[in-house]
C-alpha cells in the first residue's frame, strides 16, 4: 500500500507538490499564528502589568463630587483635587487607614490659594547717566501668559529717583525699645507727613543749600492700578549708590549694582499633607533638594526678627518650579534733561507727575517665572487672604466647552490688614472657575498687630524626583503634575508654537497648578478659620494603595475591589478604582482671554477608570476568535485541496473498483497518500515555523514547532475523510461521469455572467466549499480590522490601549492576510479543477469561433461571481460577529465590512491568473479528438 501510494504521489507530483504546499502553508501559518496570538496576549497583559499601576490605587472622594460627565463615561478630570477643598474628617482618614489590605491612606487637604512675592531685580546701573544731579529711571513692565497669546501691559510702573544730593532715611524704632519714627539730622516726622499729606515717613533729600526736601511715595493700592512705588538713590563721587541704612548699626548700604525690584505676586496652591504617608506612596521625603523635610506633627515656629519683631512661621515644603507660564519684560527708561523733579511735591502731587513722564527706552530685559520664583531659597507665602477655586462647568460634551464665571475683584482681593499687598497680574483675565474667599485662621496676637504670621520654606522639593510611574497609567489628577493641555486642530497648534497651554497664577483660570506649598495636617489649625466648614473636615481627598497587588490578574482586582468595598460601607465616601487607569483624550473648546488670548481647541487628558483590565479581557477573545478562524480556513483549504485530489482521480478509482478492490482498500490509499504528504509537509512546516519566528518577533517554541507534525496529519486526515469515504460510496458506473448536477430543462444564456453562473451551479457542492473558504477568510479581515476599531473605541483611544494596538497589530494583519490568502487559493483550485473537467468543452467553444479573450472572461466571471459570493457572506458574518462582540454596529463597521467584500473579489479574480494560463495552454486538437 505504501508502495502504491508513493508512486501514485510521484506519478501526480503537480498536484502532490500543490497539496504539500497548501498543507505546508497551513500548518506552519497556523503555528506561527498561534504562537503570534499567543505572544500578542502575553505581550498586552505584560504591558498593561508594566502600566497598570499609577500612584495609587483607589481615589476617595467627599460623597457627591462626581459630576454627571464622570458618571455617566466613567471619567475623572484633570488635577480633580486642585478643585476640591476639604470634605472629608479626620476621624474617616483614620478609619480608612485602619482597614485591613490598606498599605497606604495617604490624606491631601487643598487649602487654597495664598499670594507669594517672588522680585525680580532689574540691574538698570548702566542706565544711570552719572553727569546728571537728578534724574528718575522707570521700569515698565509688560506680562505675557499662555505662550505668548495674552499680554498685559502693567499701568503702575516703578520709578527710581537718582541723585548726587544726601538722602536721609526715615529711622524704625526697636521693638520693645520705647523710641519713635526719627531722622539722623532730627528732622520732625510728623512735620515731613504733613507736607506729603499722610502718614507716611518719606526720604530726605538735602538740597545743596542745606534745604531738606521729602520724596513723597505715589498712591498705590492693592488693585491693579496702584503697584507702582518710588526707589530713592544716591550716587557718590565713587559712582556707588548708598539706598539706605542698616536697621541696627545705622550704617549706610552701599551698593556698587543698582537694581530695582520688580514685584511678582504669584498665587500658589498650599495644601496638607502627612508627611509619613506622602513619603510612602510617592518619596516626597527623597524628593527634597535644600533645606529639610516636613516634621510629622509641626505646626507654627515663633520667631524675632533683627528688628526685634515677633513672627509666628507656617513651616511649608516649596516646590522647586511654580509650574505656571509667565513672563514679564522690563523696559527701563530715563528722563529727559529738564524734566521737572518730584523733591517737596505732596503725595498726589508726585504722583500725577511720575505718571506723567515719559522718556526714552534704554534697555529690555525678560524674566520667567522660574526665574523669579528660584531666585530665592526662602519661599514666604502671605496668609492674610486664602482664595479657593471650584472646578469648572461644561456646556457640552462634545467638545468640552468650559462657561465663564463672573469674578468681584474687589471682594476677592481686597486685604483690609494690608492694603499694599499686590495680587497677581493674570487674576484679572476669564475665569472658568468659581472663586471664593476663605477666612484665614487668626491669632489674637496677630489681630492686636503684636504679631505677624506668614508661612515660610523649610525646605524645597522637585517634583521631577517624585517616584516615577508609567506615562501610559499616570492619572492626571496627580498631587504634583500639572495639567498640559495641547492643541488639538493645527490652528491651536500654530498659535501655541507645538507647545502645550500650561497654566497661570490665575485662580479661575481653566487650568490648574497643582500645589506648589505644602505643609503638615497638623497645622491646618493655625491656617483655616477653626469656625469654618472646612475646618471640621478638611481632608479633600485619601489616595489608597492596596497590599498585595502585583498586576491584573484576577486576585489582585479582587484584593482592590474588597478594600473600595469595605470603605464605601464604613464611610459612606465616593471611591473611584484608578487601578489600570490611564489618560484619554478629551477636546476642550476654550473660549478668548480678556489679555488678547483668541479661541483655541485643546486636547486634554483625561483619566478612564480600569482601562488595563478592560484591555486583558479584549485581547483575550480576539485570541481566541483569531485561532478559531485560522483553525477553519486551514481545514477548509485541506478539505478542498484533498477533494480536488480525489476528483481528479475519480475515473482511476472506478477502474480500481471494477478490478476488485474492496471500499475500504480504496478509501486507505486515499487516506496513506494524504498522510505520506501531511507527514513531509509537517516535518517541512515545523521547521519553517521554528525559520520563521525570531525575524517576524514571535516566540515559537520546539515543542509548539513539533506540535506542526502532528496538526498537520490530523487536519490532513480529516480532511480526507469525506472526499474518501464519497469516493468509494459510488458505483464504478457513476465515477466515470462528470460530477455534476444533472441537467434541468434549458435555458438560453446570453451573457457570459449567465453562462458562468451556470457553470459553477453545475457542481454546487465544489462551489459552495470555495465559497465557504473564501468567506472564512473574508471574515478574518473583516472581523480582525474591525476588533482594532473596536479596541480603540471600547478604551476611548487612551494611550494604555493605543500601545496594547500598537503590539498586536502585527500579528492581527498577518493572521488575516494569510487566512482570506488561503481563501483565495481555495476558489482558484475550484476554478482550475472546472477547468481540467471541462476542457472538451473549452476546446470546442474555440473551436466554433470563441476567441482566446472570450474563454478568459467567461473563466474571471466564474471567478468574479465565486468571489463575490464568498465575500459577502464572510464580510456579514464578520462584521455581525464584532457587533456582537462590541455591541454596537457603526458605520465605520459598515464601511470596513464593505471594504472587505470588495478586497475580496478583487484578490479572486486576481487568483485566477493561474488558471486562466492553464486554460490557454489547452490542446484544441487532441481533446477533440479524445472526446
Amino acid at each position: 500500500m505504501l508502495r502504491l501510494a508513493a508512486h501514485q504521489i510521484r506519478h501526480r507530483a503537480l498536484r502532490s507538490l500543490a497539496l504539500l504546499l497548501g498543507i505546508l502553508a497551513a500548518t506552519s501559518g497556523f503555528t506561527l499564528l498561534t504562537a503570534g496570538a499567543r505572544t500578542s496576549q502575553l505581550h498586552a497583559t505584560g504591558t498593561v502589568d508594566d502600566n497598570y499601576r499609577g500612584a495609587y490605587d483607589i481615589l476617595v472622594r467627599p460623597h457627591g463630587t462626581r459630576s454627571a460627565l464622570e458618571d455617566r463615561e466613567g471619567l475623572v478630570r484633570p488635577n480633580f483635587l486642585s478643585g476640591q477643598f476639604g470634605g472629608i474628617t479626620s476621624a474617616q482618614q483614620t478609619e480608612i487607614a485602619r482597614l485591613a489590605g490598606v498599605d497606604v491612606a495617604a490624606p491631601v487637604a487643598m487649602v487654597g490659594y495664598v499670594v507669594s512675592d517672588s522680585p525680580v531685580r532689574v540691574d538698570v546701573t548702566d542706565q544711570v547717566d552719572r553727569n546728571r544731579t537728578q534724574q528718575i529711571l522707570t521700569t515698565r513692565q509688560v506680562w505675557s501668559g499662555d505662550r505668548g497669546l495674552s499680554q498685559l501691559t502693567d499701568e503702575a510702573p516703578s520709578w527710581v529717583y537718582v541723585t548726587k544730593n544726601r538722602l536721609l532715611w526715615p529711622r524704625v524704632p526697636m521693638v520693645g525699645s520705647g523710641g519713635s519714627l526719627s531722622y539722623a539730622d532730627g528732622t520732625d516726622p510728623a512735620r515731613v507727613q504733613a507736607r506729603c499729606g499722610n502718614d507716611q515717613a518719606p526720604v530726605l533729600e538735602v538740597l545743596p543749600g542745606g534745604r531738606r526736601v521729602p520724596l513723597c511715595q505715589p498712591t498705590h493700592s492693592a488693585l491693579s492700578d496702584g503697584r507702582g512705588w518710588l526707589i530713592a538713590a544716591q550716587l557718590t563721587d565713587d559712582g556707588r549708590f548708598v539706598v539706605g541704612e542698616h536697621d541696627r548699626s545705622r550704617a549706610p548700604l552701599v551698593e556698587r549694582r543698582l537694581t530695582v525690584n520688580v514685584s511678582w505676586p504669584m498665587a500658589l496652591l498650599l495644601a496638607a499633607v502627612d508627611p509619613g504617608q506622602e513619603a510612602r506612596l510617592v518619596g516626597l521625603d527623597k524628593a527634597v533638594t535644600s533645606g529639610r523635610y516636613l516634621r510629622q506633627d509641626e505646626t507654627v515656629e515663633d520667631g524675632v526678627d533683627e528688628l526685634g519683631s515677633h513672627h509666628r512661621y507656617l513651616p511649608l515644603l516649596a516646590s522647586t518650579t511654580p509650574q505656571i507660564d509667565e513672563r514679564v519684560t522690563v523696559g527701563v527708561e530715563r528722563s529727559h534733561p529738564g524734566d521737572p523733579g518730584i523733591g517737596g511735591l505732596s503725595t498726589a502731587e508726585t504722583t500725577r507727575r511720575l505718571k506723567a513722564l515719559s522718556g526714552t527706552v534704554l534697555a529690555t530685559r525678560t524674566f520667567t517665572a522660574d526665574q523669579a520664583y528660584g531666585a530665592g531659597e526662602g519661599t514666604t507665602a502671605h496668609l492674610t487672604r486664602i482664595i479657593q477655586s471650584g472646578p469648572p462647568r461644561y456646556e457640552g460634551d462634545s467638545p468640552l466647552s468650559p462657561a465663564r464665571v463672573p469674578v468681584d475683584q474687589e471682594a476677592l482681593w481686597h486685604n483690609e490688614h494690608f492694603s499694599g499687598l499686590s495680587i497677581p497680574r493674570f487674576t484679572q483675565d476669564t475665569a472658568y472657575r468659581p472663586l471664593r474667599r476663605v477666612p484665614p485662621y487668626r491669632s489674637p496676637e496677630v489681630l492686636a498687630g503684636t504679631w505677624s504670621e506668614d508661612a515660610i520654606a523649610v525646605g524645597r522639593f522637585d517634583p521631577a524626583r517624585l517616584t516615577e510611574f508609567s506615562s501610559l497609567s499616570r492619572v492626571p489628577l496627580e498631587t504634583y503634575q500639572p495639567v498640559e493641555a495641547a492643541g488639538a486642530d493645527a490652528a491651536s497648534r500654530r498659535l501655541l508654537g507645538d507647545r502645550p497651554l500650561l497654566p497661570d497664577s490665575n485662580p479661575g483660570g481653566y487650568l490648574a497648578t497643582p500645589p506648589q506649598l505644602l505643609t503638615t495636617l497638623a497645622a491646618l489649625g493655625r491656617v483655616l478659620d477653626p469656625a469654618s466648614e472646612q475646618a471640621r473636615a478638611p481632608i479633600s481627598a485619601v489616595r489608597v494603595r492596596v497590599a498585595g497587588v502585583t498586576g491584573t490578574d484576577a486576585a489582585s482586582r479582587e484584593r482592590v475591589r474588597a478594600v473600595a468595598e469595605e470603605i464605601t460601607r464604613t464611610t459612606g465616601l465616593d471611591v473611584d478604582l484608578t487601578m489600570g487607569s490611564s489618560p484619554s483624550p478629551r477636546t476642550v473648546a476654550l473660549g478668548p482671554g480678556a489679555f488678547g488670548r483668541p479661541p483655541l481647541s485643546l486636547t486634554e487628558g483625561w483619566s478612564v477608570k480600569g482601562v488595563a483590565v478592560a484591555v486583558v479581557e479584549a485581547a483575550d477573545r480576539k485570541s481566541v476568535l483569531l485561532s478559531g478562524l485560522v483553525l477553519v480556513v486551514c481545514a477548509l483549504f485541506l478539505l478542498n485541496a484533498v477533494g480536488a485530489g480525489v476528483r481528479d482521480r475519480r475515473k482511476e478509482l472506478a477502474v480500481l473498483g471494477c478490478l476488485g478492490w474492496s471500499r475500504p482498500r480504496i478509501a486507505s490509499l486515499i487516506l496513506t497518500e494524504t498522510a505520506l504528504v501531511g507527514t513531509v509537509a509537517g516535518v517541512l512546516g515545523a521547521a519553517l515555523a521554528r525559520l520563521l519566528g525570531p525575524p517576524l518577533g514571535i516566540g515559537v517554541t520546539t515543542g509548539r514547532a513539533a506540535l506542526a507534525l502532528p496538526l498537520a496529519l490530523a487536519v490532513c486526515l480529516l480532511a480526507a475523510l469525506p472526499p474518501a469515504l464519497r469516493a468509494t460510496t459510488r458505483h464504478p458506473a457513476q465515477a466515470l461521469r462528470p460530477a455534476v448536477r444533472a441537467a434541468r430543462r434549458p435555458r438560453d444564456r446570453r451573457t457570459l455572467a449567465g453562462l458562468a453562473a451556470a457553470n459553477l451551479a453545475r457542481v454546487p457542492a465544489r462551489t459552495a466549499l470555495g465559497a465557504l473558504s473564501l468567506a472564512v477568510g473574508v471574515c478574518a479581515v473583516t472581523a480582525v480590522t474591525a476588533i482594532l476599531t473596536a479596541f480603540g473605541d471600547r478604551v476611548v483611544g487612551t494611550a494604555l490601549g493605543d500601545a496594547v494596538a500598537l503590539e498586536v497589530r502585527g500579528v492581527d494583519i498577518a493572521a488575516a492576510t494569510g487566512t482570506v490568502l488561503l481563501g483565495a487559493l481555495a476558489v482558484a483550485d475550484v476554478v482550475f479543477l472546472g477547468i481540467r473537467e471541462r476542457a472538451p468543452e473549452f476546446a470546442l467553444l474555440r473551436a466554433t469561433g470563441w476567441s482566446e479573450a472570450h474563454l478568459v472572461r467567461l473563466v474571471l466571471h466564474e471567478a468574479a461571481l465565486l468571489g463575490l459570493l464568498g465575500s459577502v457572506a464572510g464580510s456579514a458574518a464578520g462584521a455581525a460577529a464584532v457587533a456582537r462582540l462590541t455591541g454596537a454596529f457603526t458605520p465605520a463597521l459598515a464601511a470596513t465590512a464593505a471594504a472587505a467584500a470588495l478586497g475580496g473579489v478583487l484578490l479572486t479574480a486576481a487568483a485566477a491568473a493561474g488558471p486562466v494560463a492553464a486554460l490557454l495552454r489547452l490542446p484544441t486538437a487532441p481533446l477533440l479528438a479524445e472526446d
